[in-house]
This record gives C-alpha cells, sequence and structure tokens, in this order.
C-alpha cells in the first residue's frame, strides 16, 4: 500500500494538471483575499472562509474526476485492483 501511495504523489509531482490547478485555485484564493481586505467593511475571516469553500470545492472536484477518468482510462485502477486480489 505504501509503494502505491508513493508512486502516485510522484506520478502527481510531475502531472502539469495538478500544478495548474494549484496555481490557479491559490491565485483566486490570493484575489478573493485582497478583494475583502480592500472593501469598506474590513477583514472578516468568515466571508474569506465562505469565499474559499466555494473555490476550493469547484476546483477540487473538477481535479479529482480528470485524475480518476485519466487512471480509468489508462488502466491503473483495474491493475491496482488486480495486484492487491
Amino acid at each position: 500500500m505504501y509503494n502505491l501511495l508513493k508512486a502516485n504523489f510522484y506520478r502527481l509531482r510531475k502531472d502539469i494538471i495538478f500544478w495548474l490547478f494549484l496555481i490557479v485555485t491559490i491565485g483566486i484564493e490570493l484575489l478573493a483575499l485582497f478583494r475583502i481586505a480592500s472593501s469598506g467593511y474590513g477583514t472578516n475571516l468568515y466571508n474569506f472562509i465562505n469565499e474559499y469553500l466555494l473555490y476550493i470545492g469547484l476546483f477540487i472536484s473538477m481535479f479529482v474526476s480528470i485524475f480518476v477518468g485519466k487512471e480509468h482510462s489508462e488502466g491503473i485502477i483495474r491493475n491496482k485492483i488486480i495486484v492487491r486480489s
């Protein structure tokens, strides 16, 4: 199991889509933080967390669907099931 996790993390480290989603998520959250800080209401942690959860949920769902779809189409999931049985 440890080897499977290590292999998946290694594959993620080399995946350009992972880094793209990570950079876009951080960029959007920094923009949201600056927008909330520059508004006349002051910095409210509650507002920032609500916006953060909205964006992070959206990006996580897109990334997971792309990642699982890619693994399924390449047959990696099938090979993992066969090895574990």
